[in-house]
């Protein structure tokens, strides 16, 4: 049983390692409210594999940004709801509230990190080989930070930190049964004059499953990290990630889910012009199946988005995102040898007649294609919305 995100979300593996928020330059504006209001047209808003239902999605959106420097410390916050309404079914609506708070904190120059609480809220869609038929729903994602760095001499940092994270669905059964897990990790880093930044982390972490429906996987687990992460700003327009660690799960009371194996991934943001951009990157992950049955789900990633200023006020954009996943260790059921194929291709265009006002549009595909053939579909998605800033 898998998610697909229907609205693309900023990976946490694609934020800088360490202490690195106080390298991101701050808006000239401390303060600004925004607002939006769109509709999109869905020509299969259920997922589904046959029978597909068509309609349309009215959104509207309003949202608040502050970021501030006082002395040697930083505050940010950003918070948007969103309402989103179906035309035809109404017992689809849902809304959305997403919010990133931070505290960029310095006791002194050379000692300081970040106390942050991020949430996530979008579509998703369960592809559930209990079920004969997928199901859509909402998901919530949260994580809470606290992390410090040392500078101890010129170049060597010690790290440390504590982390919560939180996975719910309204859904049953749902990606990898809602874990909440609570982790500290130590570490060192070595930091060059020009910037690049190598670290090296053990995390230890204490999880539970909090999924309560049947054959969903229960009980509680830990987590053992060790990770390699490296930020390397090869030009001053190119900044090149990487990870690559050794992830352990082991649960007490159910030894079938139990997994363990690398993961990692790399990405880059390159500007190619002054009016080019490209963001792409990798990842491949370990995940729960979610079953109490076992096993466990290996995906490999790949995302390319490029950007392309055409005229002073008209961005072109497109974006690319596969995704393969395979079932491991699955002794029972469906799942046995199961496996997906997810892409997602679009492309937009932004235009801005005021310095505070644009007008969007784009259509994009979503297509998955499943070793269970119910779960298989295509979807086209077409989009107009316009944003306010002030």
């Amino acid at each position: 049983m898998k998610k697909l995100p229907i609205r693309p979300l900023l990976s946490l593996a694609a934020l800088c390692v360490g202490s690195a928020a106080h390298a991101q330059a701050e808006p000239a504006k401390a303060f600004e409210f925004r607002a939006a209001a769109g509709i999109e047209h869905d020509n299969n808003v259920l997922r589904q594999n046959a029978n597909e239902i068509t309609d349309t999605i009215y959104t509207l959106s309003a949202g608040a940004r502050f970021d501030k420097r006082i002395g040697l410390q930083r505050l940010r916050a950003d918070i948007e709801a969103t309402a989103y309404k179906y035309q035809d079914r109404s017992d689809l609506d849902y809304n959305t509230l997403n919010y990133s708070a931070a505290w960029d904190w310095s006791l002194t120059p050379r000692f300081r990190g970040v106390l942050s609480a991020d949430r996530r809220q979008y579509r998703e869609v369960v592809t559930d080989s209990l079920t004969v038929a997928n199901r859509v729903g909402r998901r919530t994602e949260r994580v809470e930070l606290l992390e410090g760095m040392y500078e101890v001499g010129a170049s060597w940092r010690a790290l440390g930190g504590v982390r919560h994270t939180a996975n719910e669905s309204t859904e049953p059964r749902s990606w990898d049964a809602s874990p909440h897990v609570t982790s500290a990790h130590v570490g060192v880093g070595y930091e060059t004059p020009k910037g690049s930044l190598l670290t090296l982390k053990y995390r230890r972490g204490d999880g539970e499953y909090t999924d309560a429906s049947a054959g969903a996987a229960a009980g509680d687990f830990k987590e053992d990290e060790v990770e390699l992460a490296l930020k390397w700003p090869l030009t001053v327009k190119t900044l090149i990630q990487g990870r690559i660690a050794h992830l352990k799960r082991q649960h007490d009371i159910a030894p079938q889910l139990d997994f363990s194996g690398m993961v990692g991934g790399a990405s880059i943001n390159w500007e190619i012009t002054g009016k080019t951009r490209l963001i792409a990157g990798y990842a491949h992950d370990l995940v729960a199946s979610g079953l109490v049955t076992g096993g466990h789900v290996e995906a490999d990633r790949v995302y390319i988005t490029p950007v392309w200023q055409v005229a002073p006020h008209i961005a072109l954009n497109a974006r690319l995102d596969h995704t393969d996943r395979r079932w491991k260790d699955v002794s029972a059921g469906a799942d046995v040898g199961r496996s997906e194929k997810v892409q997602t291709i679009g492309v937009g265009v932004d235009w801005d007649p005021r310095p505070a006002f644009t007008v969007s549009a784009g259509v994009r595909g979503e297509k998955l294609r499943s070793s269970l053939p119910s779960s298989s579909y295509d979807a086209t998605i077409l989009a107009v919305a316009v944003k306010a800033r002030f």
